[in-house]
C-alpha cells in the first residue's frame, strides 16, 4: 500500500510540473535565458584562464630561449679555453632547454588554437543568445517595469562597447535606435498588431 501512494504522489508530482511548464512560459523562457548567460559567463572565464595560461607559457619560452643564449655564449667560452668536461656539461644543459623550449612551443600552438577556437564559440553564443532575447521580446507581452525581461536586458547592456552594439556583419546600433525601436514595438503590441 505504501508503494502504491508513493507511485501516486511521485506521478501527482510530475504532472504539477508538466502543468506549470504549460501554464509559465514566460518563467520557462527566463530561466533558459539566465541558464544561457550564466554558460556564457563561465565560458568567458575559462577564456581569460586560457589567456593567462597563454602569457604565462609566452614568459617561459622568453626565458627559455634568454637561457638558451647564455648557454650558447658558455659553450663558445668552454671551447676557447679547452675545457672539454665542462663543454659536456654545457652541451647537456643546451639540449635540456632546446627539448623544454621545443615543448614550450608545441603547448603555446595548442594553447592558442584552443583560445582561437574558445573566442569564436563565445562570440557564437553571444550571437545566438542576442537573437533569442530579442525573439522573445517579440513573442511574450512585457512592459519596460515588468522584470521579466531584466536578465535578458542585462545580457544585451553586457556587451555594449561605446554606448553602441555590434552585431553579425560588422553593423553597430545606437542605444537611440534600438530605443526608438523597442518603443514602436510596444506601442505596436498594445494596438494588437504585430511589429
Amino acid at each position: 500500500m505504501a508503494i502504491v501512494n508513493r507511485v501516486k504522489r511521485l506521478f501527482r508530482a510530475d504532472v504539477h510540473a508538466v502543468l506549470d511548464i504549460i501554464e509559465e512560459p514566460e518563467a520557462i523562457l527566463k530561466q533558459a535565458i539566465r541558464e544561457m548567460q550564466e554558460a556564457l559567463d563561465w565560458k568567458r572565464a575559462r577564456l581569460a584562464r586560457d589567456q593567462r595560461n597563454l602569457a604565462s607559457l609566452k614568459e617561459s619560452e622568453a626565458y627559455t630561449t634568454e637561457q638558451l643564449a647564455k648557454i650558447q655564449k658558455d659553450l663558445k667560452l668552454c671551447l676557447k679555453e679547452g675545457s672539454e668536461e665542462l663543454a659536456h656539461k654545457t652541451v647537456g644543459r643546451k639540449l635540456a632547454f632546446e627539448k623544454h623550449l621545443a615543448a614550450v612551443h608545441q603547448r603555446i600552438s595548442t594553447s592558442e588554437k584552443l583560445y582561437q577556437q574558445h573566442t569564436q564559440e563565445i562570440d557564437l553564443q553571444q550571437g545566438q543568445l542576442e537573437s533569442i532575447v530579442e525573439k522573445a521580446k517579440l513573442f511574450v507581452p512585457t512592459t519596460m517595469e515588468d522584470s521579466a525581461f531584466s536578465v535578458a536586458e542585462s545580457v544585451l547592456f553586457s556587451s555594449e562597447r561605446g554606448g553602441a552594439r555590434s552585431y553579425p556583419g560588422g553593423m553597430r546600433v545606437s542605444e537611440e535606435e534600438i530605443e526608438l525601436e523597442w518603443m514602436r514595438i510596444r506601442e505596436n503590441f498594445a494596438k494588437g498588431g504585430a511589429s
